[in-house]
């Protein structure tokens, strides 16, 4: 629901988008979860260990699906990022625990699961391995020489083999920050360019730096919940409609690999 309240004159409008910023990342997460789930239903094989390599936002967003018919263990270097993580799912920063799992999720992209612990950990025990592409269609050619998902495919023992790829919005890379940034961008550019917007801005932050540098969950939980985009118009429009325009545009598949 759209939110609108009178501006400083009664000529003009403060309209406040229904969609907070956490909805469009959850939006985002729900399409690369969808995808990945169709590949692991698709190989009709029983999962009940999933280990997740990276806590970040598509991390914890597999995981909570997962839970729902597997055991589930995120593994990260940040011990911290536990507590955005549900009390039903294990969290751990030991690389061992990806040996004794049905399914292994590396959704650490660039400069993350390095090729060495691939080869030493995704042995012939673990059925499945999905990796997700940092790279997007708009990747530039420095992005795409640092990517090395597919030695990490190459190395791994499992006998089948996904890369889940999101695009759709033309980003430099697939991540979900990334692209949640783009929708909002976007999304404000349309409502700039409308018929009397005076102006209007996105719920754009340095997420990482206060989950990452910072390392406050909590404050980085309410800044998502902030709205999605305020405008200033002088006469009612709908933020949430350039939102859903960039939404419904991205796209997630899993590329099954299998060898």
């Amino acid at each position: 629901m759209i939110i609108k309240e009178r501006g400083i004159t009664e000529e003009v409008y403060t309209l406040y988008s229904g969609m907070v910023v956490e909805d469009i990342i959850n939006r985002i997460g729900d399409a690369k979860c969808e995808a990945t789930l169709n590949w692991v239903k698709s190989l009709d094989r029983e999962v009940q260990k999933t280990v997740i390599v990276g806590t970040y936002l598509t991390g914890m967003k597999l995981a909570e699906k997962l839970k729902e018919f597997s055991q589930v263990t995120v593994i990260d270097i940040h011990p911290h990022l536990a507590s955005l993580l549900d009390d039903e799912i294990n969290f751990t920063e030991d690389l061992t625990q990806i040996s004794q799992a049905d399914l292994v999720i590396d959704t650490t992209g660039l400069g993350g699961l390095s090729p060495e612990s691939v080869r030493k950990f995704v042995n012939n025990d673990v059925s499945l391995f999905l990796v997700e592409d940092p790279t997007s269609d708009g990747s530039d050619n420095s992005i795409v020489e640092k990517n090395n998902i597919m030695e990490r495919i190459e190395l791994a023992g499992s006998k089948h083999r996904g890369i889940l790829k999101t695009g759709g919005l033309d980003t430099k890379t697939s991540g979900t920050m990334t692209m949640t940034i783009e929708v909002l961008r976007k999304g404000l550019n349309d409502i700039l360019n409308s018929n009397g917007v005076l102006y209007g801005v996105a719920g754009m932050n340095f997420y990482e730096g206060v989950l990452f540098k910072e390392k406050n969950h909590q404050k980085f939980q309410e800044l998502v919940k902030d709205p999605a985009l305020i405008i200033s118009a002088l006469q009612p429009i709908s933020p949430d409609d350039a939102l859903e325009k960039y939404l419904e545009k991205i796209d997630s598949v899993v590329a099954d690999v299998s060898i």
